[in-house]
């Protein structure tokens, strides 16, 4: 027995988005390039069951056997920001209403899905999990804030996420170089420590000293040798702290071109 034949049997209102060519959707229904956004198409069964074409960005597929062929408007925000009106079937507006958590949570989850193809099965879950948590705390925020743009709420997730964290460590690999003959004249390309990090999170940063002495961060990427002993308690770099160069205030303070 088809699924449009099973909801003769229910006896309140049906609701669903149907796949394009799922079992028991009518075949003569106007293709994709014949339907301007906003306008549908629909057929109705000799029992009363409804089957629509909408569309919106893409064709969308619904059933009911409630509504009619009644048409209002839903809200649709364009790329440029502004909003206008488009023309829907009154089942669109209904189904945007009334719809239960996991459509909710499914909508969410699609516009900034961090899922990725990978032949490890166990990333596909570790993906799911991290979208599933952003979701979570994206529902939290606009209960406690009113309501907030998804993606801001995203960003600032991954920002308070690496400002807790200091930068990686580097894997030594054990690679066989011949040492330069001009070790001072050696240069680095960007820094090691992402923009937001290192500007941001004022009062957390702060020099410590000790024994061991490294390269300077922003010396290096100036093409001078320094190698002092005062590191950042929180980016872990070594930075110029003394009274002939102060390295540290700069490299908190200042935008790096090659950033």
């Amino acid at each position: 027995m088809s699924q449009i034949n099973k909801k003769k049997q229910l006896e309140k209102i049906v609701l669903s988005i149907k796949a394009q060519f799922r079992k028991g959707i009518p075949q003569n229904l106007k293709k994709d390039s014949d339907i301007a956004r906003g306008n549908f198409d629909h057929r109705f069964s000799n029992s009363g069951i409804g089957i629509f074409k909408w569309k919106d960005n893409k064709a969308v597929y619904l059933a009911s056997n409630y509504h009619g062929n009644e048409t209002t408007t839903v809200q649709r925000t364009s790329k440029d920001g502004s909003k206008s009106d488009v023309t829907c079937p009154t089942l669109v507006k209904d189904y945007n209403a009334f719809m239960g958590g996991v459509d909710h949570a499914d909508r969410l989850r699609a516009l900034y899905c961090v899922d990725r193809k990978s032949k490890k099965w166990w990333l596909r879950i570790f993906w799911g999990l991290l979208d599933i948590v952003f979701v979570n705390a994206y529902v939290v925020c606009c209960e406690l804030f009113g309501q907030i743009d998804v993606l801001e709420v995203r960003r600032s997730i991954a920002l308070g996420l690496m400002s807790e964290c200091g930068p990686a460590s580097k894997r030594s690999i054990c690679i066989k170089r011949t040492p330069p003959s001009t070790p001072s004249n050696r240069r680095k390309k960007a820094l090691s420590i992402v923009k937001d990090v290192r500007l941001g999170n004022r009062g957390v940063h702060w020099p410590a000293f000790g024994s061991k002495r490294g390269r300077c961060e922003l010396c290096s990427v100036r093409g001078v040798e320094s190698r002092p002993t005062s590191i950042c308690n929180h980016c872990r770099v070594f930075l110029c702290c003394n009274e002939k160069k102060n390295c540290f205030v700069d490299y908190h303070q200042i935008e790096i071109n090659n950033d």
